[in-house]
């Protein structure tokens, strides 16, 4: 582990002398563990958008690696995050989305939780400790939340600091487009895709590729047009915008946008499509239209799921032919997504050789190199905490 770290932070210093991550942090069941509590378990992991759980009650239920976790609106309309395990024997209280009504019954004794996380009632309990004092004990664990732009974040670590003030520059960014004020249309779930997390965020801030795999499906937005952001090391998203060859474009089999254009747009951003991440598990593309996202959920070292999304304004969806238009729009990002798809899936079978050694940068990957900034800081972080801890 430490020499793979020690490859790790010599290979981030710089585009010219560095090189991208070993291939143990793509396949290796160590160091996927060690992600975990570096990584997922102490930054702001993205669960979906505020719409979702529109009315008490409303919940969605995400696996997060081995976490589970729900989150859901309470009955005076605050957005809670919970671990759904109920306090007797750890059954999960809920699986999918939908509305729990005003509680959460564990299906196997009954014990039931409002939507405060808090135990109401909890069957033949009282002749061993009472429901009085098994109410002071037995509750569902609860999580920090922040909103940000209409997306849900939550982090597992009671002690993290915010998350807002480290997207200063991307909020700024993408202010014009009120991502906020955007509804969301019904998420898409993939399931069981055999590749690490890391791959998934890769290809959507990285544009190099986007001239040979996607090739003339792409031409529209070439990575010629790509510019990169200064990134700092507090920053907590990697993004960058590229360019479009006319303006309104979309990525779709006619090119242009389907939906009305954004009416708050400068030329700039008419003109311009501003790829994202807030890793570790959110990705985004905003585009004259609206905007699309991809949230990753690990599932071990060489597995994710995905929830997939769309968000448009409100008035955009009371077009005639929306739905018609919208299923265009989906169909076109499923060509992008499987041809990605394939090729992470061939990326993630060519890690697991042993002869694979780190490659070195494009200049057109210099977004690559800010992500695996952003990742060595937590992992430099967490070890020299395990270290300390050791010692002491």
């Amino acid at each position: 582990m430490l020499r793979v770290l020690d490859q790790i932070e010599d290979g981030v210093k710089d585009m010219q002398s560095g090189w991208n991550l070993p291939r143990e942090c793509y396949v290796d069941q160590e160091f996927y563990d060690f992600e975990q509590e570096a990584v997922f378990m102490r930054s702001w992991l993205c669960l979906g958008r505020v719409d979702e759980i529109k009315n008490p009650g409303d919940f969605v239920r995400i696996d997060m690696g081995d976490e589970p976790l729900v989150m859901v609106r309470d009955q005076n309309m605050e957005i809670r995050v919970f671990t759904p395990i109920c306090a007797h024997r750890g059954h999960l209280l809920c699986e999918g989305s939908g509305n729990a009504g005003r509680l959460f019954r564990c299906p196997f004794h009954a014990w039931t939780y409002g939507l405060d996380g808090h135990l109401i009632a909890a069957p033949s309990m009282n002749d061993t400790i009472g429901l009085k004092r098994l109410k002071a004990e037995a509750h569902l664990p609860s999580h920090k939340v922040e909103i940000w732009n209409g997306f849900v974040f939550t982090n597992l670590d009671p002690n993290a600091k915010p998350l807002t003030p480290t997207l200063g520059k991307l909020t700024k960014t993408l202010e014009p487009y009120h991502i906020d004020k955007m509804v969301s249309m019904p998420v898409a779930e993939i399931k069981g895709c055999d590749w690490n997390w890391k791959p998934q965020l890769e290809n959507g801030i990285e544009p190099y590729h986007s001239a040979y795999l996607h090739g003339m499906l792409h031409d529209f937005a070439h990575v010629r047009l790509t510019s990169f952001v200064e990134f700092d090391e507090d920053d907590g998203a990697v993004y960058h915008p590229t360019g479009f060859y006319y303006p309104d474009a979309g990525f779709n089999p006619t090119g242009k946008a389907l939906m009305p254009i954004i009416p708050t747009l400068g030329e700039k951003e008419r003109n311009e499509v501003i790829f994202a991440s807030i890793p570790p598990n959110l990705g985004f593309g905003a585009v004259p239209e609206g905007l699309f996202y991809y949230l990753v959920l690990p599932a071990g070292p060489g597995a994710i799921n995905l929830r997939i999304g769309h968000l448009y304004p409100e008035e955009s969806t009371k077009v005639p032919l929306f739905d018609h238009l919208y299923k265009i729009a989906q169909d076109g990002l499923v060509v992008f997504h499987n041809q990605d798809a394939a090729s992470t899936a061939s990326v993630q079978r060519g890690n697991r050789s042993r002869f694979r050694k780190p490659g070195r940068y494009s200049f057109q990957e210099e977004s690559l190199l800010q992500f695996y900034q952003w990742l060595q800081k937590r992992y430099r972080e967490y070890a020299s905490e395990a270290r300390q801890a050791q010692e002491a």
